[in-house]
C-alpha cells in the first residue's frame, strides 16, 4: 500500500495530467476546482497553500470526485454548485447547468427594468435551476418574479436556490406546463416575460457532446424538430401576460436569430432586437409589446 504524502501542488499537477491524458476539457482548471471544493477554499487560495499536505480523509473525497469527472459527469454536477451572475447555485441533474451565455439574457433584462419606478413584475417560463429568476431578484430589489417549470424536481431545485440566495420571498416558483395555471390577475401585469427555453433541434440532440447528452435533462434541451416549439408557444399564448410596453426576452440557438425574430414580428412585437454572445453568435432576442 502506498504511503506517499500528497501536497496541494502534487495533486493539482498529477490530476491535471490525468485529465489531459483522457482529453477532458480544461484539465488544470478542473483539477483546481475539485480540490478547492474539497478543501473549502477559493481556487486562488491553492497557490498560497501549494506545500500543504492533504490528509487522507480529504484525499479520499477528492479521488472520488476525480473518478466521477473522469467518467464523464459534468464538473458542476460533481462539485454540486456553480456561480451565475454573482449567485451561488446548487447544481445537479434535476436541471440544466447554467451557461455563461444566459448571463447576457439576464443582463439585458436587468438593464431594461432597472430604471423602472416602483414594483416590477417578471414572468419566467421554464426556470430550471432558478438561475435567471434568482439573479434578476438579486439585481432588481424592487422586482417580484413568477417562474414556472414543467419538471417538479427542477422546481424544487429552483426553490432551494431562491432560499440559498435569500430571495425566496420575491421568487414564486410553480410546477406547471409553461403558463397553464397562472392566476388570471397576472394577465397584463408583467413588465417582462423571460425564458431560456429548450431550443436544440431533434437532429442536433444526436450530436450533442456525451457530457451533455448523457447527463443533462433532455426536457430542458429538446425544442422540437426545428428547435422552435417553445418560442411558438411564447408568441401564441404568453403575450397577454405582458403589460403594454413590456418586454419579451429569450435566449436562442446560434442559427435561430432570423426565425425567432420573424416569430416576434408576426406576434406584433416591435423594436425587435438581436444580441450576440461572447463568440459573436446570435444569442438573445428582445421585443416590446
Amino acid at each position: 500500500m502506498s504511503t506517499r504524502t500528497w501536497t496541494v501542488l502534487d495533486l493539482v499537477k498529477t490530476t491535471a495530467e490525468y485529465f489531459a491524458g483522457r482529453q477532458l476539457q480544461s484539465p488544470r482548471l478542473a483539477a483546481e476546482w475539485l480540490l478547492a471544493h474539497v478543501l473549502a477554499c477559493k481556487r486562488v487560495d491553492l497557490y498560497l497553500r501549494t506545500e500543504q499536505v492533504v490528509d487522507d480523509r480529504v484525499l479520499e473525497t477528492y479521488r472520488g470526485m476525480v473518478r466521477s469527472y473522469a467518467a464523464g459527469v459534468p464538473l458542476q454536477y460533481v462539485v454540486g454548485d456553480t456561480e451565475f451572475m454573482g449567485c451561488t447555485l446548487r447544481c445537479d441533474p434535476r436541471a440544466l447547468i447554467p451557461r455563461p451565455e444566459t448571463e447576457i439574457l439576464v443582463d439585458a433584462v436587468a438593464k431594461r427594468l432597472r430604471a423602472t419606478v416602483g414594483p416590477v413584475r417578471v414572468l419566467e417560463l421554464g426556470t430550471g435551476s432558478g438561475a435567471i429568476a434568482v439573479a434578476l431578484a438579486k439585481l432588481l430589489p424592487q422586482s417580484a418574479v413568477w417562474s414556472t417549470e414543467v419538471s417538479p424536481d427542477a422546481a424544487t431545485l429552483a426553490r432551494e436556490n431562491a432560499r440559498r440566495n435569500g430571495v425566496e420571498q420575491r421568487v414564486h416558483i410553480a410546477a406547471m406546463d409553461r403558463f397553464a395555471a397562472l392566476a388570471p390577475e397576472l394577465e397584463g401585469a408583467m413588465a417582462c416575460i423571460v425564458s431560456n427555453p429548450p431550443y436544440i433541434t431533434t437532429a442536433e440532440m444526436e450530436t450533442l457532446p456525451s457530457v451533455v447528452r448523457e447527463h443533462e435533462p433532455a426536457l430542458a434541451l429538446h425544442g422540437g424538430a426545428d428547435g422552435l416549439d417553445f418560442y411558438r408557444h411564447l408568441c401564441d399564448g404568453a403575450l397577454h401576460f405582458l403589460a403594454p410596453g413590456g418586454t419579451l426576452a429569450v435566449e436562442i440557438g446560434a442559427a435561430q436569430g432570423d426565425a425567432v425574430r420573424a416569430l416576434f414580428d408576426a406576434a406584433g412585437l416591435h423594436d425587435v432586437t438581436l444580441l450576440r454572445d461572447y463568440a459573436g453568435l446570435d444569442r438573445i432576442v428582445l421585443g416590446t409589446r
